[in-house]
């Protein structure tokens, strides 16, 4: 885990151990992140789920970008 920069507010996120009382999986120790301005919490679950929606969000952009570029390319016959 390397540093990174939070979502929320751009500080400074750090590596951190917490405790989970609700995981019944036996796992009670998680280590994340947690941003040293705002406190925002990131596991490498949510992590790796937030790559995944931003990548499918991306191609989602590109796909509708390009969709308009191709209908803004079509020629189009005006008759006199």
């Amino acid at each position: 885990m390397s540093t990174m920069n939070c979502r929320r507010c751009n500080g400074l996120m750090v590596v951190d151990h917490f405790i989970d009382m609700e995981d019944d999986s036996g796992h009670l120790w998680m280590r994340g992140w947690r941003c040293v301005i705002c406190g925002e919490v990131v596991d490498p679950k949510i992590y790796r789920h937030r790559l995944i929606q931003s990548s499918l969000r991306d191609r989602l952009a590109r796909a509708v970008a390009e969709k308009k570029a191709k209908k803004s390319r079509e020629v189009v016959r005006l008759s006199a």
